[in-house]
This record gives C-alpha cells, structure tokens and sequence, in this order.
C-alpha cells in the first residue's frame, strides 16, 4: 500500500524536513518507517507514524512520532530511544505540545526543537552524576571560551555500565579572511566541530575526529591537509581541546597568508608579462601560463603556486609548442631554481625571467632531440 499522510501530517512532516536544522551541526532531520495506525482495504493508507533521526552529538537520535489519522490537528505522542528510559521531559516545559497550534505548519518541528533541548539538560545531568565528566565539562566552560551552546554530550547507558561518551564541540575560529571559492553545491555555514569519543568516562581510548565544512575544507586543499594530533594518554579535554583550536587558526592564517601572496605573485607576472599571458586562476591564483618567443622559438611556460605558497616554492614547467614525446607536448619540470619566500612579486618575477633565459637554449634542444627521436 503507498504511504502517504493525511494533509494536516504531510505539512508538519514536510516543514519538518526542509526547515530543520538542529543542533550546533545545524544538521538536517530524516524521516523513516512511516506506518498508519488506521487499518485500511484502500491501497493508499493515511499514514500518522513515524520515525525521526535527528543528528545529536556526532551521533544519531531515534524517536517515535505518533499523531492520530482520525484526530490529525492534535499534538502527537513521542517514544524516545531504548536507551532514554529516564528522559521524560515535562510537559510544563514543552509548551509547544501543551499550547499544540494546528494551524502553524512549524508545531512539530517546534516541538521537536524544544524536545531536543530538554534532551540536552537531561545529557547534563549524566554529566554532572559523574566526578570525570563533570570536571572535564566544567573545565572548558570555565577555562576556554566554549559556551554550553558550543558543546553536546551524549552518554550511553545501560543496566551494567556507563559509555560510550561523545563530545561534540564547535570550535569558534574565524572564517571571515579565507577566500571565497566556487562550487556547484550550496557550501552552507563555516564551521569546524571536533567529536571526541571513549568508550566510558575513565577510559584512556579515546579517539579525536575533525569535520569541516565544505568551504573551509577546500580552502585547507582537502581533508588530508589537517591531520590533527592524536590524543595522549591520561590527558584532559582542557588540554586537547585547545591545541586543535590553535592549530585551525593557524592554519587559516597560512591559507589567507597564502591567498594573499598567490595574488601578488600573479599581480607581479602579469605586471611583467602581461602581453603574453594565455590564462590564468583570477579565483585562488594558484596558476598562470605564459607563450613566449626566444630566437624564433616559441614555448609555454607553467607556473603553479601550491596552497601554502609562499613556504611552498611555485612548480614551473616548460612546454614545446612544437615536438611531442610519446604522443604529448614535450614538458620539461623544473625543480632547482633559485627561489626564497621572502622575496617580492616582483623580485620573483624578475628572478624567473632571468632563470628561463638561462635555461631555455637547453630545453631546445632538449625538445627537438625528443621531437626527432
């Protein structure tokens, strides 16, 4: 039978999932295993329950939401996670469900919100029964500048023991200066959380996980650019948590140190040269090429300029206009060139001049042996 709710549902469930977006994630709800609680002999059901996954902690909540097919414009009932015995928020608190408008197609996700943020006080107090939790909270409320906005805890129980424990933390480090790239796909916010997990609150097996948003992972040139330290034994969240803090900023103060001297670089070229120019990056300035002429013999020259220029050197290859090696332009890659990050555009640019001066009667002959041959 298809699965469709009854019109009043269908509009809570559809602002649900396009305007919910929870948590310091800011993560997105998904719906699953939609039933009816209206038995029916028509193929198309009116479905009233469901299951909603909200992302919490690095990790995944599942709730029950129960409405009534034959009473849709009442507030539906909510069956929490196995391991959620003992949540079980007020209703004084959750005047959404209380003072339950119909008419606003935003109720349930209201109600959810609300619900989510008593689950968070009820993660609280698991952390305040514990002397290590507590302390390792307390200790980044008190002594960073984390806010309990910036943090979700989520402990599991069970009748024999206390774990796993996650700490999901939003590390505040200022996007603002890394450059805007483009992309197909709406970036959505700059963030940076960091997911730390052990297995039960006195455990020394804790691991560290990293996630970036997709702008501020690309402007790191992937994620294999960051690797954060692993976490040391017997160590603290006040320890750890700050050294990855500073780590990202400084590593954002690379990446627009970078930008900025990428462009002065290819400002400083195209200043020199640039009545040869045949294209170059106007976005990150990572690249530029170049057609010159020597004694009647033209050749391209490619510039690269790596992320973390100008600590990395810039790759400058050397292309034949005219001989090919093994069916492809014949390219030469210089490695040793004299080079120093301290300098200007400008000196740069006057130094690869005279660098390619020096070279280019031996990459000719270089390219014509490879022609011929």
């Amino acid at each position: 039978m298809d699965k469709k709710f009854t019109p009043v549902i269908d509009r809570y469930v559809k602002t649900l999932l396009t305007d919910g977006g929870l948590g310091i994630c800011e993560g997105k709800i998904k719906v699953s295993d939609i039933t009816s609680s209206c038995p029916s002999l028509k193929k198309q059901q009116r479905s009233d329950r469901f299951k909603i996954i909200i992302p919490y902690a690095g990790q995944s909540l599942m709730w029950e939401v129960l409405f009534d097919c034959n009473h849709p414009e009442d507030p539906p009932d909510f069956i929490f996670g196995a391991d959620d015995n003992e949540f079980s928020p007020s209703l004084e608190d959750l005047k959404c469900l209380s003072e339950w408008d119909a008419n606003d197609p935003r109720a349930l996700l209201l109600a959810v919100e609300q619900l989510v943020s008593q689950y968070g006080h009820y993660q609280q107090q698991l952390v305040e029964n514990n002397d290590r939790l507590r302390f390792e909270y307390s200790s980044l409320i008190d002594q960073t500048e984390l806010t309990p906005e910036d943090i979700e805890v989520l402990i599991h129980r069970s009748e024999t023991k206390l774990g796993p424990v996650h700490f999901l933390i939003k590390l505040n480090v200022d996007f603002s200066g890394i450059p805007t790239y483009l992309t197909n796909d709406n970036p959505g916010k700059d963030l940076a959380l960091l997911l730390i997990t052990s297995p039960s609150p006195e455990s020394n097996r804790v691991a560290p996980q990293l996630f970036l948003s997709p702008r501020v992972e690309q402007a790191f040139g992937g994620s294999a650019n960051l690797r954060i330290p692993s976490y040391p034994n017997g160590s603290y969240l006040i320890d750890y948590v700050p050294s990855v803090l500073q780590l990202l900023k400084n590593k954002v103060e690379q990446v627009v140190q970078g930008h900025e001297k990428r462009e002065e670089y290819i400002a400083a070229f195209l200043s020199h040269f640039g009545k040869s120019v045949l294209e170059y990056d106007a976005e990150s300035f990572s690249k530029i090429s170049f057609l010159f002429e020597w004694n009647d013999f033209f050749f391209i020259v490619h510039i690269d300029l790596p992320l973390y220029f100008p600590k990395e050197s810039p790759v400058i290859s050397l292309q034949s206009v005219y001989h090919e090696s093994q069916g492809k332009p014949y390219m030469e890659i210089i490695k040793e060139y004299p080079y120093s990050p301290r300098w200007t555009g400008n000196e740069m640019a006057d130094r690869t001049r005279g660098f390619i001066l020096s070279i280019i009667s031996t990459f000719q002959k270089s390219s014509v042996l490879a022609g011929s041959s």
